[in-house]
């Protein structure tokens, strides 16, 4: 073989090498988000199924001013170490409206307050009621609530 097919070879091997070694680094750095190429050869990037979970998570911390009472009540009975048990999802109803479940493990209370216009927040819950009385794809409780109310998607 002459130097230069040598050097075309070892040339392809290094170049070949380096694609795989970018698909595989690009396959295992992003777990929850994923890309691929439109049309215009431009890449896409995928949401998670985390990031409208946070979006509704950020607009509840950021716009509702009544959170603070949303603890107190959902950690009301409590004693010791203080939980609310939380779901951050969607209205059925209103699929764009992001729908946050509260419940309390001592006095098996529970509450849903529906997301208003933009990032407000309603002061009256949606719902009111007995934890046993939620939907079912309420009780995967995907969050936790911190003492003053903020939300923090699990």
């Amino acid at each position: 073989m002459s130097g230069r097919k040598k050097l075309a070879a070892i040339a392809l091997c290094v170049a070949a090498a380096g694609a795989v070694g970018g698909a595989i680094a690009a396959q295992s750095g992003g777990e929850d988000a994923s890309a691929s190429v439109s049309e215009d050869g431009k890449a896409d990037v995928v949401e998670s199924a985390e990031e409208p979970l946070q979006a509704c998570a950020e607009s509840w911390n950021d716009g509702n001013t009544n959170k603070a009472n949303v603890a107190s009540m959902a950690t009301a009975a409590q004693a010791e170490n203080p939980t609310a048990y939380v779901h951050v999802g969607f209205s059925s109803v209103f699929p764009d409206r992001c729908l946050i479940t509260v419940a309390n493990p001592s006095t098996m209370y529970a509450q849903q307050y529906l997301q208003g216009g933009g990032t407000e927040w309603s002061l009256a819950p949606a719902w009111t009621g007995s934890v046993n009385d939620l939907d079912g794809s309420n009780l995967p409780w995907n969050a936790k609530m911190a003492k003053d109310g903020t939300i923090i998607v699990l």
